[in-house]
């Protein structure tokens, strides 16, 4: 009897994943990963002046899949009417490039020992991903 609720989060999981592998596994999907990797990265050591150099690294590598996931389209694209798919993917373009600006942003924030000014980036570039996300991402 104790085990039915373990057998159904088992269950769960087992169909979850599949799901929240197939949108990662789209080359978008990769390049996305990377940015947010990346942000992660930068985010845990923000405050630490010794990691400024890598803090710059990962700030280029994400601005390097932020430039590669221009090139494709999100996978929510087929779900959009055929009259609505040109200022869907314009939509799309338009917060990558803003996404690319405040990478850029917090390149010379960081450069320059903005520690704050990073934060706020960092913060502004997690709220840019959850709309992002509303907007652009496939559901699951």
């Amino acid at each position: 009897m104790k085990l039915k609720p373990l057998f159904t989060l088992l269950a769960a999981c087992a169909i979850a994943v599949p799901a929240i592998a197939a949108d990662e596994d789209t080359p978008l999907g990769k390049e996305m990963e990377k940015i947010s990797k990346a942000l992660k990265a930068i985010n845990r050591n923000i405050a630490d002046a010794s990691a400024k150099d890598a803090n710059i690294a990962k700030v280029v590598e994400a601005r390097t899949a932020n430039q590669a996931a221009l090139k494709y389209e999100p996978a929510k694209t087929k779900d959009v009417p055929a009259a609505e798919k040109a200022k869907f993917l314009s939509g799309y373009k338009a917060a990558m490039e803003e996404v690319g600006k405040n990478l850029d942003a917090l390149k010379a924030a960081i450069e320059g020992g903005k520690t704050e000014d990073a934060k706020a980036l960092l913060e502004k570039l997690n709220n840019e991903k959850k709309e992002g996300h509303k907007k652009y991402k496939a559901d699951d």
